[in-house]
């Protein structure tokens, strides 16, 4: 399981126990950080069992993804939420929807991937023809 499936999980049971919780999740590529942005703060710092889950989601996700980075915080203009994997206001979607819209992403991201590459390659053949004809000239 990689770390946004387990997040992602993870986050869809925080928002099953809490009540009037908020959750948003994104992955910074920049900082190679996991953001996960709780409110209202009634819920992240007022609720004891939110607490306990904060704490054993860290130290399960640390457990199992030693590497990875964590940040669990208040919404922050400070953070890049620009590739939002998770929101709990979004019900258009369910779990098996978003860990499909994850593997559907990770697919389109190497497909851009290899996509960029050919370009790059293609391009580069064909200013080397082109430099071929100048010197046969």
């Amino acid at each position: 399981m990689k770390e946004t499936e387990f997040l992602i999980n993870a986050l869809n049971e925080w928002c099953k126990q809490f009540e009037g919780i908020h959750v948003r999740y994104a992955y910074d590529a920049a900082t190679e950080y996991h953001i996960v942005e709780v409110d209202p703060e009634s819920i992240r710092r007022g609720n004891q069992k939110y607490k306990e889950a904060e704490m054993a989601l860290w130290t399960q996700f640390m457990g199992a993804f030693p590497e990875a980075d964590l940040l669990i915080s208040e919404p922050s203009k400070v953070n890049d939420m620009s590739n939002c994997l998770f929101d709990s206001s979004d019900k258009s979607l369910g779990p098996s929807e978003w860990a499909r819209f994850i593997f559907d992403y990770d697919i389109l991201t190497q497909i851009e991937i290899n996509l960029t590459k050919r370009c790059a390659h293609s391009q580069s053949n064909e200013y080397k023809n082109i430099n071929e004809y100048a010197l046969a000239a």
